[in-house]
């Protein structure tokens, strides 16, 4: 096996120049700041009527191949932007037409630079059946595992960075998204065939240069955020140094000197390595389950990024890196570290809404003991003005007519005529079914129905104004727009009895209407029309004889609701609207 330096633009081997070489060889440890051209040529002897298969496990940068002169295979680009051949293997079965009885030789012409490592990756000549899975093993190493690795790496990152969008204070989340998206464009550089979009090879070293020191920073950062470390100065720091590293990568342009790349790439592989080591110190003193978790992971990604930093640095001889099949076992491990703890804060999220739950409903039901026991105090307390009222109304009302029965009765011995003593009964018996009356319509559960409500007045006052000629229509809606309670009814019964003893003694009526209704929206009316005489609003409200309709108005007032009056010379109508009442639920 020999090589030997060319013009760029020959198509021909060198007539001289050649050294023996051993493969996998990288031209720079021979021939330091050669760019350009290299021929390798590979000889060997060979039996006719036996197939022949050639294998080349790589080829720095871009590079044609041909058996005794005839062409094999050739990169797509041999100028800039060069061709990307290191990490594609190449299999070829060699056509038997080329091939010689005696000596043959493969030729490799190769074009590359002294900053990437170029040269020629091992060359395997033989039987098919023996060189085949030698080229399927390597093609798994150099094209699959790496595809593998930028799958898992966009997929993962691109789902942590949902859960930090939804959780933002999670920032573990962020840094791991970026992380994984830096890793995914860095992976590009085993993947890609081509420096595209960029139009030089270094143009495209300089971006993958930049993004390694991004991927680094971050992965610094992640480490920290998961471990619940913080470390202000150190961070401020490492993101000024990141940021001015890649400024001046880029002020350096597509040229870089050698000692700028390696000083870059050493750098920031310092920063990873160091981040691993001082995460696993971090995991050994908080004993928690995620942080040895996530410390093994770094500790087996470690190994693999320190056997292939030596070997960038050439100090061991090996061209196959460890990161790649390494860094998707890591990238899952980190990931199923952070569903872990995920996981973790949902549990502690659905036990707190348990336990809320829990003081809650217990709550709801103390609530409901409480209001339940206001109500029934708020029921005693209505029949216990029902009962002072009753008092009030015996006293006031049939105690009065009777004194002043006995009284006429009495008086100077004077014998009354029957029409008046059967008047002064009436008149008792009337303030009699007005007392037992009101006593009724207190009951907390006299009311099942707006009929039902309003039967016992209806009864009385409805013979009240037979007696006395007067046409009484009643309009009663069948439900109520919203159940009133207790002390509503009662206002309504008052205000009722009211109005309509006002058209008995003053209105001079033939005719009154009571009405019922719905006002929408579970709001109340409830009006009473006559045709009386009527009677002026302004002077009633400023006379002692007003008191009635002051009384009304305060008693509708106190429910929310209002009073509205109108009286001319024919006739007074009351309207009262009482809005609706939410009843609490337990």
């Amino acid at each position: 096996m020999s090589a030997a330096r060319a013009d760029s633009l020959s198509d021909t081997p060198p007539a001289s120049g050649w050294e023996t070489v051993h493969l996998p060889d990288i031209w720079s440890t021979r021939w330091p700041g050669h760019d350009g051209t290299v021929w390798y040529r590979v000889e060997w002897t060979h039996c006719p009527g036996t197939p022949v298969a050639a294998f080349l496990e790589y080829l720095s940068m871009a590079g044609v191949a041909s058996i005794n002169g005839d062409p094999l295979w050739a990169d797509d680009s041999l100028v800039e932007p060069l061709s990307r051949s290191w990490n594609m293997p190449r299999y070829s079965l060699l056509p038997p037409s080329a091939l010689r009885a005696g000596a043959n030789t493969l030729w490799f012409r190769t074009v590359g630079y002294d900053l990437y490592s170029s040269g020629l990756g091992g060359v395997h000549i033989g039987p098919p059946e023996e060189i085949r899975p030698l080229y399927e093993q390597e093609w798994l190493l150099r094209r699959i595992v790496p595809q593998v690795n930028l799958i898992i790496s966009v997929t993962l990152g691109c789902f942590f960075l949902v859960v930090w969008l939804l959780r933002r204070n999670e920032q573990a989340y962020g840094w791991y998204a970026l992380t994984s998206l830096a890793w995914l464009l860095f992976g590009l550089n085993s993947v890609v065939t081509t420096p595209w979009p960029f139009a030089t090879t270094h143009g495209w070293s300089t971006w993958i240069t930049l993004i390694f020191t991004v991927y680094c920073s971050a992965f610094s950062m992640f480490a920290w955020r998961f471990g619940g470390q913080r470390f202000p100065r150190l961070e401020k720091a490492l993101w000024i140094i990141t940021g001015a590293v890649c400024a001046s990568l880029l002020a350096l342009g597509p040229v870089q000197p050698k000692i700028v790349f390696y000083l870059v790439a050493v750098s920031y592989a310092a920063v990873f390595v160091g981040t691993c080591v001082q995460f696993q110190l971090h995991a050994l003193r908080t004993r928690r389950p995620e942080h040895l978790f996530l410390a093994a992971c770094m500790l087996s990604f470690l190994v693999a990024a320190t056997h292939d930093i030596l070997a960038f640095l050439r100090i061991i001889d090996d061209v196959h890196g460890y990161t790649s099949g390494t860094a998707p076992l890591m990238m899952i491990g980190m990931a199923l570290v952070l569903a872990w703890s995920f996981t973790t804060t949902l549990g502690r999220v659905e036990r707190f809404n348990r336990e809320l739950a829990e003081h809650v409903d217990k709550a709801r039901q103390e609530l409901a003991h409480t209001l339940g026991r206001q109500y029934e105090l708020e029921v005693a307390n209505a029949r216990l003005n029902e009962r002072l009222q009753i008092s009030h109304d015996l006293h006031d009302g049939l105690g009065s007519s009777l004194v002043r029965s006995i009284v006429m009765a009495e008086k100077d011995g004077a014998t009354l005529p029957p029409r008046q003593y059967l008047s002064v009964l009436k008149s008792l018996r009337d303030d009699l079914r007005q007392v037992l009356d009101q006593s009724f319509a207190a009951a907390p559960s006299a009311a099942v129905s707006p009929a039902d409500w309003i039967a016992p007045l209806r009864h009385r006052f409805g013979e009240l104004f037979d007696e006395q000629g007067v046409r009484c229509a009643w309009r009663i809606a069948q439900a109520w727009p919203s159940e009133p309670d207790t002390a509503r009814r009662l206002a309504l019964t008052r205000f009722l009895e009211e109005a309509l003893t006002n058209v008995i003694k003053h209105s001079r009526a033939s005719a009154i209407a009571v009405t019922l209704a719905d006002a929408g929206d579970g709001a109340l009316a409830l009006s009473v029309e006559d045709d009386g005489a009527g009677f002026d609003i302004d002077l009633a409200d400023r006379s002692m004889t007003g008191i009635g309709l002051r009384s009304m108005r305060a008693r509708i007032a106190r429910l929310g609701g209002r009073l509205e009056i109108e009286s001319d010379a024919g006739g007074t109508r009351l309207r009262a609207h009482l809005p609706a009442i939410t009843h609490f639920s337990g």
